[in-house]
């Protein structure tokens, strides 16, 4: 083994490169688009209950979303981010988490679409995607926070 081979850095370091605004950049991103995207399903699903229902529905969904951003979607952003704050200057764009945190992704995806297939009455379920969706939307203003101020650094 050349002493090159030792020191270069693994390949998937080297799958879309960023700094650390970029990261920020891609996290807030992704956690936004899904947030809105869980919004979304939950607003179709409560279109035809009726007034009242309605209402109650999504204030347990908001209440779920608190709930989401305390014990769940907080801690894994300050996580986040001290994982970029921490890490090489430039990495790959999906380096913005861990790689563990992938495989919860995809189980998260998966239970998603375990739901949405099942017999769960919809609007029931638009208090758990409301929830979900609300919760990261709010914590995905961290990422951009954080990219605002990264930039701003960037410029003095």
């Amino acid at each position: 083994m050349t002493a090159a081979t030792e020191t270069s850095a693994p390949w998937w370091r080297s799958l879309l490169p960023v700094g650390r605004p970029g990261l920020y950049a891609t996290a807030g991103v992704i956690w936004t688009a899904v947030g809105l995207l869980c919004v979304g399903y939950a607003v179709v699903w409560l279109a035809p209950v009726a007034l009242l229902t309605k209402i109650g529905l999504a204030l347990a969904g908001l209440v779920v979303a608190a709930a989401f951003v305390r014990f769940v979607f907080w801690g894994i952003v300050r996580k986040n981010i001290t994982r970029i704050e921490q890490g090489p200057a430039r990495v790959s764009a999906f380096a913005f988490q861990g790689w563990k945190s992938y495989v919860v992704t995809v189980f998260m995806i998966g239970l998603g679409i375990t739901l949405r297939h099942s017999a769960m009455p919809k609007p029931w379920l638009a208090v758990i995607y409301e929830g979900v969706g609300v919760a990261l939307l709010l914590t995905s203003l961290l990422y951009h926070g954080r990219l605002v101020s990264s930039l701003r650094g960037s410029r003095a």
